[in-house]
C-alpha cells in the first residue's frame, strides 16, 4: 500500500509519520511539490517533482505516477489543491486510487470563509459576525452591534496571510479599495483553541477529537499548545461535522470568549497542529490506513492526558 501526498512544503514530521505507520505494513510514502528544495520532499520514501497546481497538466501528471508508484491513496496539505483534487475524485478512481479529499461542497464551504460563516449560522453552530459589505459593518457599528478594532481578510486565504488589524472607519474604507474579495469580521478577545477531527472515511462517523489550547502561532500554524479535555465544545465539534459531512482528517479553530465558544474556521486536512494529536495517541495516520484495508476505526473520546504541552523546533537538512 503506497500513498502520494502531495504539496507536501515543510511538514516533515507528518511525512516522517506516514513513513512509519506504511512501512509497517509494506507501503511507502510518496511526496511531491512544485520546489525541489521543499524540506519534506527529502524526508518521503520517494519524492517526484511537479508543475504548479494551476499547470492544466497537474492532475494527469498526479495520476501517471500514481500508476508509476502503484499508489492506493492521494491526498494534499494545502487548501487550494483541495478543491481541484474533490473535482477530479472520478479520475483517480478509474485508476483504483482513493481520493482523500471532502466533496466539492465541503471544501468550498470551508475555503471561503464568508460561506463558512453563513454555514455556521445557518445550521445553529456559534461563529463570528462576518461582512462582505461595508455598507452592513458600518449599520452595524452605528448600531453598536460590533465595535473597532475589525479584522479585515482575504475570504480565501489561508495561513493567516493578508490579516490587517482596523481600529478606523478610514483605515476601513482603504482597504476595501484596494483589495477586492475581502471580509470583515470584529477582533475577537479569548484564548485559542485547534480542534483535530478523523472522520472515517467508511462509517463516516467521528473517530477522533483531539482538543488544544494554543499557546503561540508563527505563519498561522500553531507552534505551541496544552491539550484541553472540554465536553461542551466537543459537543460543538461534533454537531459540525455531523452536519458538514466531511471525510479524514479535519482542521477546526475556536475561539473562548466570555459568551461562549465561536468557531472561526474549518479546514478539511492536516492541520499544523496535528504534531500534538499525533504525539497523544491521536493516530490519524493509522485510521487512514485501516480504512485502506476496508476496515473502520473504533470511536475515541477523551482517551488522552490533559495538560501536556507540544512545542516545535526548528531543524536542518543539507542536500
Amino acid at each position: 500500500m503506497n500513498i502520494l501526498i502531495c504539496s507536501v512544503g515543510r511538514r516533515v514530521k507528518l511525512i516522517e509519520f506516514f513513513k512509519e505507520e506504511l512501512n509497517k505494513v509494506g507501503g511507502k510514502v510518496i511526496a511531491v511539490d512544485c520546489d525541489s528544495t521543499a524540506p519534506a520532499l527529502h524526508f518521503a520514501d520517494a519524492y517526484e517533482i511537479v508543475p504548479r497546481i494551476t499547470h492544466p497538466e497537474y492532475i494527469q501528471q498526479l495520476i501517471y505516477l500514481c500508476k508509476e508508484y502503484q499508489v492506493s491513496a492521494v491526498l494534499s496539505l494545502i487548501d487550494p489543491e483541495l478543491s481541484l483534487l474533490a473535482n477530479y475524485k472520478k479520475e483517480f478512481e478509474k485508476e483504483g486510487v482513493k481520493v482523500i479529499v471532502s466533496d466539492k461542497e465541503v471544501v468550498d464551504i470551508c475555503f471561503d470563509k464568508f460561506l463558512t460563516a453563513h454555514f455556521l449560522n445557518e445550521n445553529g453552530i456559534p461563529s463570528i459576525p462576518t461582512y462582505l459589505e461595508i455598507d452592513e459593518v458600518i449599520q452595524d457599528l452605528e448600531n453598536d452591534k460590533i465595535q473597532f478594532p475589525l479584522i479585515v481578510k482575504p475570504k480565501n486565504g489561508s495561513a493567516s496571510l493578508g490579516i490587517h488589524k482596523v481600529s478606523s472607519l478610514e483605515e476601513l474604507r482603504v482597504l476595501q479599495r484596494e483589495f477586492n474579495g475581502l471580509i470583515v469580521q470584529p477582533f475577537i478577545e479569548g484564548e485559542e483553541f485547534g480542534v483535530d477531527c478523523y472522520i472515517d472515511l467508511i462509517s463516516k462517523e467521528t473517530s477522533n477529537i483531539f482538543i488544544k489550547k494554543k499557546i503561540s502561532m508563527r505563519a498561522g500554524e500553531t507552534d505551541k499548545s496544552v491539550s484541553v479535555i472540554d465536553p461542551h465544545l466537543t459537543m460543538i465539534i461534533e454537531k459540525l461535522v455531523t452536519t458538514l459531512e466531511p471525510i479524514g482528517p479535519i482542521d477546526i479553530d475556536c475561539f473562548r470568549t466570555k459568551k461562549g465558544y465561536v468557531v472561526s474556521e474549518i479546514n478539511p486536512r492536516f492541520g499544523g497542529g496535528y504534531l500534538h494529536a499525533h504525539g497523544m495517541g491521536e493516530n490519524f495516520v493509522s485510521n487512514i490506513i485501516r480504512n485502506l484495508k476496508g476496515r473502520t476505526n473504533g470511536v475515541r473520546r477523551n482517551e488522552y492526558k490533559e495538560g501536556t504541552k507540544m512545542i516545535k523546533y526548528d531543524h536542518f537538512q543539507l542536500l
